[in-house]
């Protein structure tokens, strides 16, 4: 089917990414409706050479599209998911809103594509978190060659992990900390510039934070749970854009450092560099389209335990990509 395609928040960080790759990837657009919180624009957004008008979201007659993608606020969401849904449209929320809800069709394209069966059915569906799309597309890789039984994971986030407000509070901070004044955090509970965060949300009454618990949640969901679980700790650096995970992971079967590499070469979503090469976020991430792994280790060799570090662009490769092939899943099941 034609895909006809609405796009809420096309102007955002994310939005613009999504743009640059549905032009990347050629998708075919049979038409695209870019929408806004405020009437009276007269603009154009132009996509893949064509230019589409800006339309007031408040306005819209989502019947229209068959596809409506939400890339706004958890709020902005909350207020129209529902008239799109109503209208016919089938929802690609990624505002978050609705992270952890185990009744929410979950989709990583790359690991389980036929759950967007699930997602036409009640016209809703999310994107993992941009740390379980990393951690799935690299334990993936060990699970279907070995199987993982237990996995612990320390996760070195970027501020852009929250969005537009974790980029601008960081630069603002950093301006203002190397001119001598104080710093201005707003919306965070501490420093933000040059500093690290032990706590990225709200800490439950199990220890971990809210945040930690979607990304053990949807880990789960999109690879099967692990005999002997999973683990994840989360950490915001003052990093602009690109995830770190330090992996420690125990596998069924006894392994040494060249299988594992071999299982990482064999998927086309992984690459793997050298142990001594130094990667970096701002060096080695920034526009990278997969997941890139190295020191690759073993404490004791030709055993079931093996080590890894993994780096991903979380916004571009973690959001963008993945709510471009969701919505690719979605044109070719309906």
């Amino acid at each position: 089917m034609a895909l006809k395609l609405a796009i809420y928040g096309y102007d955002s960080d994310i939005g613009k990414l999504v743009i640059e790759t549905l032009e990347e990837q050629k998708i075919p657009l049979d038409d695209v409706f870019p929408l806004s919180p405020f009437s009276g624009e007269y603009d154009a957004v132009n996509i893949c050479s064509q230019n589409y008008f800006v339309q007031p979201i408040e306005e819209f007659d989502f019947e229209k599209a068959n596809v409506a993608l939400f890339l706004s606020t958890q709020d902005e969401s909350q207020r129209w998911i529902s008239k799109a849904q109503n209208a016919g449209c089938i929802v690609v929320d990624n505002s978050h809103l609705f992270s952890g809800d185990e009744k929410t069709a979950l989709v990583v394209p790359e690991i389980n594509p036929f759950d967007i069966k699930k997602a036409i059915e009640s016209r809703l569906v999310i994107p993992a978190l941009a740390p379980s799309v990393q951690l799935c597309l690299a334990l993936g890789a060990l699970h279907d060659e070995f199987g993982v039984t237990r996995a612990v994971a320390t996760a070195m986030e970027s501020v852009s992990e929250s969005g537009r407000l974790g980029t601008e509070t960081l630069a603002h901070e950093t301006t203002l900390l190397l001119n001598g004044m104080s710093g201005d955090h707003q919306g965070f509970s501490a420093q933000v510039a040059f500093n690290l965060h032990t706590i990225s949300g709200s800490v439950e009454d199990n220890g971990y934070t809210d945040h930690e618990q979607t990304i053990k949640s949807e880990v789960s969901r999109i690879l099967g749970k692990f005999e002997r679980g999973f683990d994840v700790t989360t950490v915001q650096v003052p990093v602009f854009y690109g995830h770190t995970i330090s992996v420690n992971a125990d596998l069924e079967e006894s392994v040494n450092v060249e299988d594992v590499i071999e299982a990482f070469k064999k998927s086309q979503f992984v690459t793997v560099k050298d142990n001594d090469e130094n990667l970096t976020p701002v060096e080695d991430v920034i526009n990278e389209r997969t997941v890139l792994v190295s020191r690759i280790r073993q404490n004791i060799k030709g055993s079931k335990n093996v080590s890894f570090v993994c780096l991903m662009d979380n916004t571009r490769r973690g959001e963008a990509i993945s709510c471009v092939e969701i919505v690719k899943l979605i044109a070719q099941n309906i």
